[in-house]
């Protein structure tokens, strides 16, 4: 099995349609600093939908994308998610900064984001990779949306070994999933642009069909080489 992350719901009955058309995580932005303002989720609505993935037995990820790492422990202390995603593009996870995560939330992994630019991302990853439970690799890099959500791919022949499970991420959709798993044999792979609708003003919607077909294509090309 490869574990299919999406990334930014906004609204719940969104979130619920993810999870039923396939989805094993659901990631989201809690209301904070960083981010597109329209991509915040308020916290009672992080709640409702976190408190449904717990129902379901679907992983729950909050994003950060703030760069105050006082920020990101307050919201894990409020939320208890199942991962914390730390996606910023000013801020990385650090011992300290996983030490008081399991303080504040001894049930909650660590996720960090790793922007596979050139080969020194391998480094960067098995540096992360000693005190984070999951690297997530990924493309583009920008003040609004952090590391990611740009839609490009980037090189997977340097997805790291870095000894943790590793969440491809970057420009994978229905398309290109299934190349991206036989070819790199991730422990799991994250879809956000090429599954959502995007509209004027920054606001979007998950594209539930391209969602569906994205886990079917994934659990199809997991099936064939025997993850």
């Amino acid at each position: 099995m490869v574990v299919k992350q999406i990334s930014s719901l906004i609204e719940y009955d969104e979130a619920v349609n993810t999870m039923e058309a396939g989805a094993d995580n659901i990631g989201l932005v809690p209301m904070q600093n960083g981010g597109v303002p329209a991509h915040r989720v308020p916290i009672e609505r992080v709640h409702r939908i976190f408190d449904e993935c717990k129902r379901r037995g679907v992983t729950s990820v909050a994003i950060m994308l703030t760069n105050d790492p006082d920020e990101m422990i307050d919201l894990a202390k409020a939320i208890q998610p199942d991962i914390l995603h730390i996606a910023g593009d000013g801020y990385a996870a650090d011992e300290a900064f996983a030490a008081r995560l399991k303080e504040v939330a001894p049930q909650t992994k660590l996720m960090q984001a790793v922007l596979v630019d050139d080969e020194s991302a391998v480094d960067r990853a098995k540096k992360y990779a000693q005190y984070c439970d999951f690297i997530l690799t990924d493309s583009g890099l920008a003040p609004d949306t952090g590391i990611g959500a740009s839609g490009l791919t980037h090189d997977w022949s340097i997805v790291a070994e870095c000894g943790k499970p590793v969440i491809m991420a970057g420009g994978l959709g229905p398309d290109n999933v299934a190349a991206a798993i036989e070819q790199c044999k991730p422990y799991g792979v994250d879809s956000l642009t090429k599954t959502s609708i995007k509209y004027d003003g920054g606001r979007m919607e998950k594209d539930i069909d391209k969602v569906r077909q994205f886990c079917i294509n994934a659990d199809e090309a997991a099936a064939k080489i025997g993850l």
